[in-house]
């Protein structure tokens, strides 16, 4: 809960420095916005080499040194003034951030937790919005009277207190506090179980619909998370305030926390399908609301419902993973490569959106991009689930 709260106050705060970084290095709004498909891409490139990190060291000795590192590198960004130099920088902070975003959670349910994996993934996930929500006040505080440099080294020093308290406290397996490591998952592994468990692997998954289904539905979300960072500048592009544009970027990662304790009830009482319509539906209503009426209020709306919405993007995945494919003994690489082919698909996301608006001056194309891709992530889960038959749809 602690990393995933202060990588929250990095990866969904961005867009509040974007004004400030473009006038502070003297470019445009789509270079700077760059910066966050630079670390998107390196992020989820990164998945197979942090995987075998973890499989040599374990996550003990690994996540702190990563951390730590997350936390030299936020610092360098504070001192830089070359944009080249700010990509590189964004690079290294995307090879720290895969173990907080896509790795931690989905290793520590795996290890420590069995049948309540959905519930415990939601809840533990759910501090990554929290941190988004928190850090879009607090950080844009901290601009406002100072500079947004001066608000990166304070995540800094809350990413150096993370480190210390994670390598203190965390532990890889039960057995290093003396408990029984649970069953994972399958109450009783019947013959049919047995017989999937041995055709789901790294190999043979690659000829799986249902593997591509996903990839399909995580990459549509992703790219709607990239435009998350131009919410700011998305209301100062309607005309409203920074003010505005600051409580809209809070309020969207505010809508991602009830999302994702209520995502963890809706998934087993109406099927992870019917929760995925309802979810992107109810993000669609928020975006038609903003382009029809354009005021201050449905800036609000859409801020709060799209962050509900995209919010579930992070349940999802590894509860989709887990369910099509946690059986495996080859889960983990599986899982990585997921990671990795969707982040390349979703990697130009919000340097798209940043462009459309220089050449346009408007958000507009962008929203409409959006309601696509959340019509299409809907439908690649349908796909996904029908192809097993219906099962736990």
């Amino acid at each position: 809960m602690l990393v995933l709260f202060v990588n929250g106050m990095v990866m969904q705060t961005y867009g509040i420095f974007i004004p400030h970084m473009r006038d502070d290095f003297g470019t445009d709004t789509a270079s700077v916005s760059l910066a966050v498909t630079v670390l998107n891409a390196v992020m989820v490139l990164f998945g197979p080499i942090a995987v075998k990190l973890v499989e040599k060291w374990k996550m003990k000795r690994v996540l702190p040194v990563a951390l730590f590192a997350f936390a030299i590198f936020i610092t360098g960004i504070s001192y830089n003034e070359k944009l080249k130099m700010l990509y590189l920088l964004y690079a290294l902070c995307g090879c720290c951030m895969y173990f907080g975003i896509f790795y931690l959670c989905p290793y520590i349910v795996n290890h420590w937790f069995g049948d309540n994996a959905p519930q415990v993934i939601a809840i533990i996930i759910m501090f990554l919005a929290i941190g988004g929500s928190i850090g879009n006040l607090v950080l844009a505080k901290i601009t406002e009277i100072s500079t947004w440099r001066n608000a990166y080294r304070f995540v800094a020093v809350l990413l150096v207190i993370t480190a210390v308290v994670t390598a203190i406290f965390l532990k890889d397996d039960q057995e290093e506090v003396g408990l029984e490591r649970p069953k994972q998952g399958l109450k009783k592994e019947n013959k049919e179980s047995q017989e999937r468990k041995n055709t789901i692997t790294i190999e043979n998954v690659y000829r799986q619909t249902e593997f591509y289904c996903v990839i399909l539905y995580v990459a549509c979300m992703q790219l709607c998370v990239s435009v998350q960072s131009q919410i700011p500048n998305l209301a100062l592009s309607f005309g409203f305030t920074t003010a505005a544009g600051a409580i809209a970027a809070s309020l969207n990662s505010c809508g991602g926390i009830p999302a994702k304790f209520l995502l963890s009830i809706c998934n087993v009482k109406i099927g992870v399908l019917k929760s995925v319509l309802l979810y992107n539906l109810v993000g669609i209503c928020g975006i038609i609301s903003l382009l029809v009426f354009q005021n201050p209020i449905c800036l609000y709306i859409f801020a709060l419902l799209f962050g509900f919405t995209i919010g579930s993007s992070t349940v999802q995945l590894p509860v989709l993973s887990t369910r099509l494919f946690g059986c495996s003994a080859d889960y983990d690489k599986i899982h990585s490569r997921i990671v990795l082919i969707s982040g390349i698909l979703a990697m130009p996301g919000s340097f798209i959106a940043g462009w459309s608006y220089d050449r346009t001056g408007s958000y507009q194309v962008a929203l409409l991009a959006l309601i696509v891709n959340l019509t299409i992530a809907a439908v690649a889960v349908r796909i996904a689930l029908r192809k097993k038959g219906g099962r736990n749809s």
